[in-house]
């Protein structure tokens, strides 16, 4: 019976553990948890077993999460490095921890990076994965599945990691900041009914699921909504003017350099 644990119990930690729950992949007693604040331990159901320590959570794991924040990593190998640990899998979901600098503090352990984002939480989220050589398919899929349980598994070469970081994992932060002034915009218009925030979300819904579901491309579909001096067109020539494509590339650039740093100071 294959048994995964948890370093660390935040959010992310708890979307995982649930997805797979819920998926009937694991049951709770093949699942342990260990924080330093057991609090957290409340967003997991309580049937889930609990560590006192490190060496306990290593004898009864086969995959080892360490879903800590990136300021505390050295600290958790440094415990993790005095067990014996060859035969297990890691699973980092620490942002800017290289597998490398992973495999320096566990002598070439079995190393998994990933790189979910926050719509985890609710099932819909979008993992991207990468492993070493130490790694075996079989474990390599079977780290897959429990992702993909809450959401959509890509594989990606490490040296994308930090790039991606800027298209999946911060992104969802975009979207609420378009939602946001969007719901702004709309007020201004004099719009304010309860059910505008929906209308909105719901409006972003419809027209991704459009593009993953249409055969055309995102241009063409512009298209079919932009008539020539029409209302859309006009508000698409202000993105134009103030060169809204261009801050978003920016932003997205700036991102993935501040990922970059993050891995340097490992």
């Amino acid at each position: 019976m294959v048994k995964i644990a948890f370093i660390g119990t935040g959010n992310m930690a708890s979307a995982i553990a649930n997805g797979v729950i819920k998926s009937n992949i694991l049951s709770c007693d093949q699942i342990m948890l260990f924080d330093k604040n057991t609090e957290q331990y409340k967003k997991f159901p309580k049937e889930c077993n609990t560590a006192n320590n490190i060496n306990e959570l290593c004898s009864f794991a086969d995959y080892i999460f360490l879903s800590v924040k990136p300021q505390n990593i050295n600290e958790v190998l440094n415990d993790i490095k005095r067990e014996n640990v060859s035969k297990k899998v890691f699973v980092s979901i620490c942002a800017g921890i290289t597998v490398e600098s992973i495999e320096k503090e566990l002598n070439g352990a079995k190393i998994i990076r990933t790189m979910p984002n926050t719509p985890l939480l609710i099932g819909q989220g979008v993992t991207a994965l990468c492993r070493n050589s130490a790694v075996t398919d079989e474990e390599f899929k079977f780290v897959t599945s429990l992702f993909a349980s809450s959401g959509y598994t890509a594989e990606l070469k490490e040296s994308e990691i930090n790039a991606i970081t800027a298209v999946t994992s911060s992104s969802p932060a975009y979207v609420y900041y378009f939602i946001k002034s969007m719901l702004d915009g709309a007020k201004k218009l004099g719009l304010d009914g309860d059910n505008l925030l929906e209308m909105i979300c719901r409006t972003f819904i419809g027209a991704s699921n459009m593009v993953l579901s249409d055969s055309r491309s995102v241009d063409e579909l512009i298209k079919m909504v932009k008539s020539p001096n029409g209302t859309t067109e006009r508000a698409l020539n202000v993105f134009e003017s103030e060169g809204l494509s261009s801050i978003i590339e920016k932003a997205m650039i700036a991102c993935a350099e501040r990922a970059d740093e993050l891995s340097k100071l490992n």
